[in-house]
Parts: structure tokens; C-alpha cells; sequence
């Protein structure tokens, strides 16, 4: 059957545009680095739901929703819609409010049957939808249970359809370094889209069990596209060995974070590797220092190096002072306003990019408006704040050198007061190693 195109006000189109820009610049400021896999998936036509794992809130809606060219309808929780203006922005702004158990009080009817029609009618006319698959927002490396709700709208629209809508359900993994971190790492893998008509005969015999294996193939397909850590355990110890291998080799995002995934795929089960990775961090913690500071302590020439990293701290000081004094009001302000908030740590991301979004182009508007006349240099107004752009990066490095120049330093003196226990040390770090690369 043809597709009926979902018709949207220019208004409102204008406004997802702005949003979508504004979400772009944000997301691309706030993460160190970003990579989207299976770009090639998230170029599709006709009526999709896009579900992703959820460990960062509003977050798992940027990263997977700027890659996405048509406008996207998101189911949200009810919660967000009980405030009068939240409920009038937010219904007008591609929202569709969803109770789950943990919205309704005790007693209060459950009723989605609301958000459920407008799902199916919005799929009906083309559209796509966007479900956070998990309900509720974890910031832990492993996929819980998925809700049915997927399931339930995508054979349910088709049921109604006479499966003819050709619904594609685009299933994404998000793995965050550190989610709720300002210039941390953020990994976006769109597997293969799933069709859903040939779950027709399943949904004909009995619509239940269908619904529960849909929903059970989708969770499958996410996990397979995350670092799944499986519980906290399991996490602590990923952790660790990521940390371990990335001290070891640095790498490009791309294949850390398939390095990574494949060691949790292949040794969450190593009960021997882990009782020795605890210990190690163990040892490490007692001795204070850290996986960092050894290995670059014992590296070949690590005297050479300190000296000549020594050096670039001591001649770079001054770039990196500009850049570190200009941009800490700007930074500080979002995590003071994150702080005072008091919100779930899920939220930490959303809030710092949202202040971050004023105080970072008031500081160089500030700079590009006052600092020529001060400096002789008028017309060098974006000269200016480019280079303050430049600065803030530059000092992002000098931070990160001497964060290496400080722990290497701290393994070099308690070498010298304990050098078996460091040898002892250097010997369990390798044959870790040598056992993750096994």
C-alpha cells in the first residue's frame, strides 16, 4: 500500500531543525570523541522504530537520533508530562508520553492505550519512532530486559495493516566511556535493520508469544552491538582490563571499543583472570599508583621521556595557562550548575551541555568584543576566538601530559623504596596481559 507521508507544521519542522542543530554542536563539544558504525543502516525509507540500550538518559536520543534524516516521535516517560508546561512543550515537540509501572501510583489506572494508537497512526503515515528499548536509564556497560513495548506497536501497526506497512525496526548499541563525563568517548553501532513482516505467521498464531520472542531477538541484537558487562561485577572488571590495554596500546576509537567488547565477549567467564586482575588493582591501590604510572615507569627510555616531556611542560606552560584560564569559567559553570541541580548522575550530561551552550559562546563572543580593542588588533575579533578554540584544545593535552608525567613520578618513588614489590608488580601486569591476548 502507499505510504502516507507524515505532515508536519514548517514551524515545527524549523524548530526540530534548530533543536537538531543545537544537539549536533552540543553532543560534538561535550564528547572527546565520537563515532557512529553502520552509518549505512541509519539510511532508510518508509515507517521505522529506532530502539537503543539506555545508559545516559536524553543522550541516547542525540546520538543516535542526529545520524537519522527523517524527524523522529519519542516515546517518553509519563513523568516528564505532569508539569503543565512541560506537558505543553513537550506534546508539541514529537513526544508521546508512556506510563510505565514506576509513573503511576499505587491504585492509578495503567493505561497506554492513548500512547499505543498514536504510535500506530504515526507509523501509518510513514513516520519513525524513537524507544529507549530498557524503560529506564542505567548508566551501566550491560543491556537489561527490554520492555515489550516495541514489539507490541510494530506487529500491532502491521497486524492492522495487513502487513503491508513494511515497518523496519533499527536496532542501535550505545557504549559510553564515561557518560555523565564532559569530553569523554561515546561509541553509536547501528546493526541491520529487523523486518517485521515475517512475523506475521508468529503474531496470527498467538500474538503474545510473538511480542516476547520480538522483544527477545531486539534485546539479542542490541547486546551484540554494546560492551555488555552483564552485571557489576563483570563491569568493575571490563574496566579494568580496558584500562590495562589501553595503557598497554593506544588505539583509535573504533578498535578499542572492538577490543573491548571482544574481551567481554571471551572472558567475563575467566574466573582465574579476573581473581588476578582484582588483585593487581588491589596491589595498585595499596602501593598508590596506578596501572598508568608503572607501565610508562618501565617503559623502554623512560628516563629520556621524562626529561623531554619535562621540558614541553615547562615551554608549553604558557599557551596552555591562556587556554586553561579562558575556558575554566566556561567549563566550571556547567558543572556547578550539574551540582547544585542535584539530579540523577543520567542527567549530568544533559544539564552541563545545556548551560555549556551559553557559557561557551558568551566566553568567546566576550573575547572576540572586548580583546582587540585591548590588544591593538581591531578586526581580529574571530582570529581571536579561534585561537582560544585552538588554546582549550592545546590545554586538553598539556592536562593529559601531565596527568602521564604525575603517575610516572609516582611509580618512580615508590620503586625506589619498594623495587621487589614493584618487580612483583611489573610481572602480574604482564602476565595479565599476556593472558587477555591469549
Amino acid at each position: 500500500m502507499p505510504y502516507r507521508n507524515v505532515r508536519l507544521h514548517p514551524v515545527l519542522r524549523l524548530i526540530y531543525f534548530c533543536f537538531r542543530t543545537i544537539a549536533w554542536i552540543g553532543v560534538g563539544v561535550f564528547f572527546r570523541r565520537r563515532i557512529v558504525l553502520g552509518s549505512e543502516h541509519f539510511r532508510f525509507d518508509g515507517p521505522a522504530i529506532v530502539i537503543t540500550n539506555h545508559p545516559s538518559t536524553l543522550m541516547d536520543v542525540f546520538n543516535p537520533g542526529l545520524p537519522v534524516r527523517q524527524e523522529m516521535f519519542f516515546l517518553a516517560n509519563y513523568g516528564l508530562f505532569k508539569n503543565p508546561v512541560s506537558n505543553w512543550l513537550l506534546t508539541r515537540l514529537y513526544c508521546i508520553p508512556v506510563k510505565r509501572r514506576e509513573d503511576v501510583a499505587e491504585g492509578e489506572a495503567r493505561d497506554n492505550n492513548a500512547a499505543f494508537e498514536r504510535s500506530f497512526e504515526h507509523l501509518e503515515k510513514n513516520g519513525v519512532l524513537f524507544i529507549a528499548a530498557e524503560g529506564t536509564s542505567w548508566m551501566n556497560r550491560w543491556v537489561r530486559e527490554f520492555k515489550t513495548g516495541t514489539a507490541r506497536i510494530a506487529l500491532g501497526t502491521e497486524a492492522r495493516n495487513g502487513w503491508n506497512l513494511g515497518i523496519k525496526i533499527i536496532t542501535v548499541g550505545l557504549s559510553y566511556s564515561a557518560p555523565n563525563l564532559f569530553r569523554s568517548d561515546v561509541v553509536v553501532n547501528c546493526g541491520e535493520p529487523v523486518d517485521v513482516k515475517p512475523w506475521a505467521e508468529a503474531w496470527q498464531e498467538d500474538p503474545e508469544k510473538a511480542v516476547d520472542d520480538l522483544t527477545a531477538e531486539l534485546q539479542k541484537r542490541v547486546t551484540a552491538l554494546t560492551i555488555h558487562t552483564r552485571d557489576e561485577a563483570g563491569e568493575a572488571f571490563i574496566t579494568q582490563v580496558e584500562e590495562m590495554l589501553n595503557n598497554e596500546r593506544h588505539l583509535t576509537l573504533r578498535e578499542s571499543f572492538l577490543r573491548t567488547k571482544h574481551v567481554a565477549e571471551t572472558k567475563l567467564d575467566d574466573a582465574n583472570l579476573r581473581q588476578k586482575t582484582t588483585q593487581y588493582f588491589d596491589e595498585l591501590k595499596n602501593a598508590g599508583v596506578s596501572d598508568l604510572g608503572l607501565r610508562i615507569f618501565a617503559a623502554p627510555n623512560a628516563g629520556i621521556r621524562t626529561f623531554l616531556e619535562g621540558l614541553i611542560l615547562i615551554v608549553a606552560f604558557l599557551p596552555f595557562a591562556a587556554g586553561y584560564c579562558f575556558w575554566f569559567l566556561p567549563c566550571y559553570l556547567p558543572w556547578l550548575v550539574n551540582k547544585k541541580l542535584d539530579l540523577y548522575i543520567g542527567y549530568s550530561s544533559t544539564v552541563k551541555i545545556a548551560v555549556g551552550l551559553f557559557t561557551f559562546p558568551l566566553a568567546l563572543w566576550a573575547a572576540s568584543k572586548w580583546l582587540p580593542a585591548l590588544s591593538g588588533l581591531p578586526g581580529a575579533g574571530v582570529a581571536i576566538a579561534l585561537s582560544f578554540i585552538a588554546l582549550g584544545l592545546f590545554a586538553e593535552r598539556y592536562l593529559d601530559l601531565a596527568k602521564k608525567m604525575r603517575e610516572r613520578m609516582r611509580a618512580r618513588r615508590y620503586a625506589k623504596r619498594h623495587p621487589e614489590k614493584t618487580a612483583a608488580m611489573l610481572r602480574m601486569q604482564q602476565a595479565i596481559l599476556d593472558q587477555i591476548n591469549a
